[in-house]
């Protein structure tokens, strides 16, 4: 027998999640890329507080 992704539906050894743990994942998953998100804006901030900072001292 291949190992066709077709086939899946009859595959004893699929992975079984029921809906409230996966449910309860996927919240984690969104909580953690939102906090990513916003550490990464202000980090970004950061560098563009920065380099403006750095700007100006090369003016003197």
């Amino acid at each position: 027998m291949a190992n066709d992704p077709g086939e899946s539906g009859s595959n004893q050894q699929d992975a079984a999640v029921d809906l409230e743990t996966f449910q309860q994942l996927l919240d984690k998953l969104e909580g953690s890329k939102k906090r990513q998100q916003r550490q990464k804006s202000v980090e970004g901030r950061r560098d563009i507080y920065s380099q403006g900072l750095a700007s100006m001292m090369s003016n003197f």
